[in-house]
Formats: C-alpha cells, structure tokens, sequence
C-alpha cells in the first residue's frame, strides 16, 4: 500500500512537470508573439506619429493660407468702396477739369478724415488726369509726374473706359500696396481716375498676434520700380514693405535666403519654427509680392505622442509579465479614458461651436455651445425646449433652413460639401451668423456627425455696411451707377427669358454747369439731391431711380410698356420744370429726357445707347423736352 501511494506520488509530480514545461514553451511563445505585437504597434505607431506631423505641417498652411487670402480679400473691397465715394466727389472733378497744380481738393484732408472714422489707417489718395499725371496726392506734396510706363494697371484702366472698377496690388514708386482706381466721368467722357492706396501693414498687425510674425515683400523684379521707396529694407533684391518689420524675422530671412524660402510653401527652421509663403497676385495673375509668415511650432502634441508611445511599451511589458488579459483590459479602458478626456480638451479649447448629433438629437456638446446658448446648463434643459439646433435657424434667402427642397438640412450639407452654407441664430434681439460644416464620424459611430458653427457675425454685417457704401450715391442718396449697371445685366436677362416691357429713362439737368459756376458747388449739390427727391416722389415703388454721374439720371421702369412709360415721362418732365427748387429761389431748372424700351436683341450698351441718343436729340432740340427712341 505504501509503495502504490509512493507510486502514486511519482506519477502526479511527473505529470505535473510535464504540464508545466508544456506550458513554458506556450507561455513563452505567447510572450514572444505579444513582444512582436507589442514591437510592431510602436513601428505603426512612428509611421502614424510622422503622419500626423505632416498632417499638423499641412493644417498650418492651409490656416495660414485662409487667413491671409481672407485679410486681403476684406482690404480689397473696403479700399474700393472709399474709391467710389471718392469719385463722386465734385472737388475731385473740378482738380481733373483744370491744369495741373492750379487747384487742391483738399486729399490730405479727407484721408484723415477717413483714418479718424474707420478702422483703417495709413490710407493714400491720389487722382490721376487721363494723360497718366498724378494731379495730387494726400501723402506728399510731389505732383505733376507721370506714371506712364510704371503703372501698366492705370495705363490699362485709363486706355479703356468701359472697365469696371478694380482693386489689385502693385508695385510703384514708394512702395507695394493695394490700390483701388476708379474712373472718374463727365457724361461718357473720361476725366481721370481716382485712386485709394492703402498699406498692408495693418493687415500685418492683424495677423501678428500670440507667436506669429510675418514679413510682406515685392517681387524683386519690381525693385527697378521702388525709386522713392518709403524704407530702404531689402532682402535678396526683395522689397521689405513692413513698415516696422521684426529685426529678428529679417536677419533670420536673410539668413535662409529667399530662394531656399520660397523653393516650398512650407520651411520648418530646426523643428522650432514654421514659415510658411503666400503668394500675393496683381489684376493680371502674376505674383506681385510674397507673404511670410513665421509661427512657433506648438510641439505639445508631439510631446504627448511620445509620452503615449512609453507609457504603452511600459505597460505592455507589465501585462506580458503578470496577467496578460487583465492588464490588457485596463489598458484600453485607460487608453479610452485618456482619449476621451484628450478629445473633450481639445473640443472645448476650440474657438468654434462643436456638436455631435444623429440627426434628431444633440448627444454632445462643447463649452462654446453653452457660451452661445447660455441659458441651458446642459443637453437636457436644452431639449426641453428645442429638439434640434436647427430649431433655433432664421429664415432668408441663402441660409439654412430645418429642410431645405424636402431634404433635411444636415443631409443638404453633406451633399453640397464644397458650398458655403450660413446659418442665422438671433440671440438678445441680435442676428448671429455662422459658417457650418459637417462632418460624419467613423464607422463605428455610423450615423453620427460632428457640427463645426463658425462665427461670421461681423464679417457677414462688415459686407452688409460695404454692400451698401458700394451701390448708394453719397451726395443724393439714391442708387449708383455700379448698382444700376448690376441690376440692368439682370433685368434684361428677366426680360429675354418672360418678354415682359420694360422702359429705360434718361435724364440730364440743362445748363447745369451754369448752376455751379454762378451760384458754386454747394449750391448745385443741393439742386441735385432736391431733384432726386423731386423725382423719387413722381415714381412707383417699382421703378428704380440712380445717379449715373454728375448731372445724370437714370431710371429703370419695370413692367412697364412704352406708352405708359411716355405717360410718367411727361408727368415728371412737367414737375421738374414747375417746380420751385428751394436752393435756387426765382429761378427755374429744366431737365432734358430720352426714352426707349427694351428689345429681345439688346444688351446692356445698346439699350443705353439709344436712351442716350433720344437724350442728346432732346438737347439738340433746345432743351427741356421729351425724346423717345
């Protein structure tokens, strides 16, 4: 018995033995299989980490490249709204009628003036004759010169006079900068051009803010040009056009060299700083100038990359060791809660609203959603009252809508993922804007999609104010000639489509110029914003009234055929010459009238035309009569 049970004994341990070498050799290549995985997710993980640097490298660029094409676009229509204004200007037009030097209108004036009541400073005017001489400038007292032969964009605007007002960048005889010419007409006639120069260096200041610097230069084949440049800074033949440019960001330039700068959109200098080009265009496409803009790299990201990349290798040599699916279950609670809690910081750092929704409910939410809609606390309070964000849209033409064409607007987005698509929210008796984009998440979350509301609040009331200046006659108040030639294109492509009548009307003050010589400038003014009161008052509420330039009128009058439009042309032929002008009392003011209707072959200048020719009979005739055409 003693035997057997020893027998028994032996058996067991051996057993035993030879279960656990099996299991050795299966714990060690188990070990080895989960050192390779482990080996094999840090080589994928470098891959993915270079990835992501380069992907970081690009997101600046293209941060840089908006922001910089936005400062620009937004210089170019405030610098051309001024320039409209300004061509209207009767002192503008006295300077252009008479010979160089004999007479001021007062530039240097007006561009303070201007710099006092907008946030735009360093502000140039000047007015140039139709011979290319620059007949005053606000900046300096040089005039008389020529820009014939250095300014081939005025020599172009000049040499053709139907050409629509421009804005382009270029180089001249002080510096680079954005100029705004506008034709300045007596009738058909081209008297001059005025021109608004404004300076890049507030844009500069603009974009100089935590650690950015940026440096603005000429394309050197322009040096040739800079006769009187306002700095003498030059780097490779490149004109510094920074008004006070960092000294540190000019050596360090010099330093690289343009050429090795601009051989890539993007230079990383010693994985400290990233600069990155933008290349400024003229009105014909070429590269005017350059636009460098140097940022400190944030490299947090990559820090906290690398951190992740230790703890994970440190942690997996733990779980080979001890107890490998425990730990590996921790792990990847640890690795989502980490993730969780990084994606959470990085959603509410942002400056933008953030929102994640299945199309029927907001499931989450940043801290600049609650910023917005700061009377819920949370998700919760926020469904009491509205079931969607999109409950809280106005309605407008162009804005997002609940359903748009029967088709849910996120849906709508997600269709049209190259268009610009704006949402308007009112929030204490005020209009908010925002630019949305949509994004669905990964497949896992199918059906769920991540909502980025940008505001454009005061980008969007900036472009109101400007799209207002830019179509309004400052002196009478009424539509100008850009609007007029905007809604003109429009109506006529109404009338080929529906052949509806419609009349155009031209009118023109007789001996007006006598007006202004006996009684002055202010006088005549005033007889005109009295006449365009006059004559507002005789239209409906359908006929659009514009100044076309100087003593000049001309109304549109829709759906109106020509005997009614013969009608309401006697009508205000006879108020004008009844009526008693306040600004020229005892004496009486005629105007000259030519009317024609539109017809299915006309364009633009040919309906324009023959309005003007009735006009010019109705003078030839004597004046203060009724022509049709």
């Amino acid at each position: 018995m003693k035997r057997e049970i020893l027998n028994g004994l032996n058996l067991h341990g051996t057993v035993m033995k030879q279960v656990l070498q099996r299991y050795r050799w299966l714990m060690a290549l188990f070990s080895v299989i989960i050192l390779l995985v482990i080996l094999s997710k840090i080589w994928l993980y470098q891959q993915e980490s270079e990835s992501l640097r380069y992907a970081v490298y690009d997101a600046h660029k293209q941060d840089i490249h908006t922001q910089v094409n936005a400062l620009i676009s937004e210089q170019k229509s405030s610098a051309l709204a001024l320039a409209l204004m300004l061509a209207e200007n009767p002192n503008v037009q006295q300077l252009l009628s008479l010979p160089c030097c004999e007479f001021s209108a007062g530039l240097a004036t007006t561009a303070q003036r201007i710099q006092a009541k907008t946030p735009s400073n360093d502000i140039w005017l000047q007015v140039i004759n139709r011979d290319g001489i620059s007949m005053e400038r606000s900046w300096t007292v040089r005039r008389g010169d020529s820009l014939i032969g250095i300014r081939t964009d005025l020599e172009y605007l000049i040499n053709n006079p139907h050409e629509a007002p421009t804005t382009t960048v270029s180089t001249g005889l002080f510096s680079m900068t954005f100029k705004s010419m506008v034709q300045v007409l007596e009738g058909s006639k081209v008297l001059g051009v005025v021109e608004v120069v404004s300076q890049f260096q507030p844009l500069i200041d603009r974009l100089n803010i935590e650690n950015t610097r940026s440096l603005v230069l000429a394309d050197k084949r322009h040096r040739p040009k800079l006769i009187l440049p306002s700095n003498d800074q030059f780097i490779d033949d490149y004109y510094v056009v920074n008004s006070h440019a960092a000294d540190e960001l000019v050596e360090l330039v010099t330093l690289i060299g343009m050429e090795n700068l601009l051989s890539d959109e993007i230079f990383i200098y010693k994985d400290q700083l990233a600069i990155t080009w933008v290349p400024i265009f003229d009105a014909f496409g070429e590269v005017e100038g350059h636009w460098l803009v140097a940022k400190t790299l944030d490299s947090t990201n990559f820090n906290d990359m690398n951190a992740l990349l230790n703890r994970y290798l440190i942690v997996s040599i733990v779980v080979v060791v001890m107890l490998v699916l425990l730990a590996f279950i921790f792990l990847s609670r640890q690795q989502i809660t980490l993730q969780r809690n990084y994606f959470r910081d990085v959603i509410d750092s942002a400056s933008d609203i953030l929102y994640v929704t299945d199309m029927t409910r907001t499931l989450d939410a940043n801290k600049h959603f609650f910023d917005f809609f700061s009377e819920f606390d949370d998700l919760q309070a926020f469904h009491q009252r509205y079931q969607s964000v999109c409950d809280t849209f106005e309605p407008g033409e162009g804005l997002l809508q609940p359903e748009i064409n029967g088709i849910f607007w996120i849906q709508h987005v997600l269709n049209h993922p190259a268009d610009s698509h704006v949402a308007k929210i009112m929030k204490a008796g005020r209009a908010y804007y925002f630019a949305v984009k949509i994004q669905p998440l990964t497949e896992a979350l199918f059906g769920q999609f991540t909502v980025a509301m940008h505001d454009i609040t005061e980008l969007v009331e900036t472009q109101q104010q400007l799209a207002h200046l830019s179509q309004t006659d400052e002196l009478t108040g009424v539509s100008n000639r850009l609007f007029f030639n905007k809604v003109l294109s429009q109506e006529l492509t109404r009338f080929r489509r529906y052949q509806t009548p419609m009349c155009l009307l031209m009118l023109d003050v007789d001996y007006f110029k006598i007006i202004n010589d006996e009684n002055g400038h202010d006088v005549g003014d005033a007889v005109l914003q009295e006449l365009a009161k006059l004559i507002q008052s005789g239209l409906r509420s359908s006929d659009l009234l514009c100044r076309y330039g100087g003593e000049e009128f001309v109304i549109m009058l829709l759906e109106t055929d020509m005997d009614i439009a013969k009608d309401i042309t006697e009508r205000l032929h006879v108020m004008v010459a009844s009526h008693e002008f306040q600004a020229i009392p005892g004496l009486s003011l005629t105007c000259s009238f030519g009317l024609t209707c539109f017809q299915l072959n006309d364009t633009e200048n040919s309906v324009l035309k023959r309005a003007d020719q009735a006009l010019y009979e109705a003078k030839n005739a004597g004046r203060n009569q009724v022509k049709y055409a």
